[in-house]
């Protein structure tokens, strides 16, 4: 789905279908799909960048919407939740459009939920049937993909990416460009500035300390492959060295399309990964190719 361009505001299109409630406020450039239902007390701003709600929307009363913003098909909003205004950073122009927000299809977005538009040339983008619990947020110019579950009161930083099927349990926290791989889990309270390999499960500050083989059987994994991830942790965090010194074990073991996954989630960070609990694993920078040497603080986003 590609975020509609900013430029003259058509005007309010609402399909014949739809059902607005007398009490919403439409203004702008606002377009309603078919088979929509607009409650009490909502506000769609398309005066900023249109805003585009797809078919079969439910929102449900007092939800506010801010262009630019593509909404697809089949998502719930629950009162208060809040998508595409403008990024929490101090040198951005609120009155300026930005980027918007790219929202797939069959999403749910709870009590008090936030997501913040972009910012750069691309838009905070979320996949499809993705969960989002009370008071959850996302902050300007994130992606995050197919799947996920973002839990109550917690929050991803600007820039953040998750990638599929990933689940963030409630009150946890994520830096600004962290990364969390497909099939991960972060631990109620617990958070990370760095990244978080595929079907790893962060239960601390910057800690990956087991493997999720819950969701590795649910998702239908091999025995084979299952051994692999194991494998992978195991060279990462349990042999007494960092995981820069097990790159070379797991390059001797690349035609392994599990390894070769986690080779590609490795090259690509530029923050370093979550350590382990052993001491050669305490160093949480600069230990993947690529890695900043910046130091990050002991503080998450708020």
């Amino acid at each position: 789905m590609q975020a509609s361009p900013i430029g003259t505001p058509r005007g309010i299109r609402i399909h014949p279908s739809a059902t607005v409630h007398p009490g919403a406020i439409l203004d702008g450039d606002v377009d309603v799909g078919p088979g929509c239902t607009i409650g009490p007390g909502c506000l769609v701003l398309g005066t900023a960048g249109p805003v585009s709600i797809g078919a079969d929307c439910t929102l449900v009363a007092n939800v506010t919407l801010n262009g630019p913003l593509a909404l697809g098909s089949g998502n719930v909003l629950y009162p208060n939740a809040c998508l595409g205004f403008a990024p929490q950073d101090l040198g951005f122009d609120s009155s300026k459009g930005g980027s918007g927000c790219v929202i797939g299809d069959r999403n749910v977005f709870r009590e008090g939920a936030t997501v913040h538009r972009g910012k750069t040339a691309e838009p905070t983008r979320i996949g499809s049937s993705t969960h989002w619990m009370a008071n959850s947020h996302l902050g300007h110019d994130g992606e995050v993909s197919d799947g996920c579950t973002i839990g109550a009161g917690s929050v991803l930083g600007g820039h953040v990416h998750l990638e599929r099927d990933v689940t963030v349990g409630a009150m946890s926290a994520m830096h600004q460009f962290a990364r969390a791989g497909h099939g991960s889990v972060v631990a109620d309270t617990a958070g990370f500035t760095t990244g978080l390999p595929p079907w790893f499960v962060c239960t601390s500050i910057n800690a990956a300390t087991s493997v999720n083989l819950d969701g590795l059987h649910k998702a239908g994994a091999t025995d084979r492959m299952v051994a692999s991830v194991q494998w992978v942790f195991d060279a990462l965090y349990r042999e007494d060295r960092t995981p820069q010194q097990a790159i070379p074990s797991l390059e001797e073991r690349r035609e392994d399309e599990v390894v070769a996954d986690y080779l590609r989630f490795l090259s690509a960070s530029t923050r370093g990964i979550c350590h382990g609990v052993g001491r050669a694993n305490r160093d949480d920078r600069a230990n993947v190719p690529g890695a900043s040497a910046a130091r990050v603080g002991n503080t998450l986003p708020a």
